[in-house]
């Protein structure tokens, strides 16, 4: 027995020799350590300029890809004769679920981040349709976004806050 507890003490030692000898890893000096925060960000970029139809829905599937919706169940288009967009997608989210809530905010925001841009505007508004998951009675998430309220977002005389305020949202439901 005490053989094996010379030999247990022994290779405790030389575990810890071996430990202390390897150096650690460099530290880079001239970068900066992360932060639990990310830095600040504005709540509306500033706008660039002028997007036609083709521009903004290219640019709205890249960046509502980019957040994690499905390319094929994405749909986009722009009316040209009553000049209003409409975008349909599918959620892996249950409607009543906050995710799905926030989801459909960043989805609606970055589509009006692009549609405000258009040219020539379209005056007859947003209408963002989200098939949400599961077996619910709610067939269909329709939020309306106006003109009006879509113009001044644009033109930075309101925040997001009372942009997503002024919408209007429905439910579809399942027959």
């Amino acid at each position: 027995m005490r053989p094996l507890v010379v030999a247990g003490i022994a290779l405790c030692l030389l575990g810890w020799v071996i430990m202390a000898c390897q150096s650690p890893p460099p530290t880079p000096t001239s970068s900066p350590l992360p932060t639990t925060a990310p830095p600040p960000t504005p709540t509306q970029p500033p706008t660039p300029g002028p997007l036609t139809d083709a521009e903004a829905i290219a640019l709205i599937k890249q960046e509502i890809a980019a957040r994690g919706i499905a390319s094929h169940t994405l749909r986009i288009s722009i009316g040209q004769e009553s000049r209003s967009a409409s975008i349909r997608y599918s959620s892996s989210y249950d409607v009543d679920s906050s995710v799905f809530n926030a989801q459909t905010v960043l989805i609606a925001l970055t589509a009006a981040r692009a549609i405000a841009r258009v040219q020539p505007p379209v005056n007859g508004g947003i209408r963002l349709a989200v098939m949400p998951a599961g077996e619910g009675e709610v067939g269909l998430r329709v939020t309306a976004i106006g003109w009006p309220s879509l113009e001044a977002w644009g033109n930075g005389d309101i925040s997001d806050q009372e942009f997503v305020s002024q919408w209007t949202v429905g439910d579809v439901t399942r027959e």
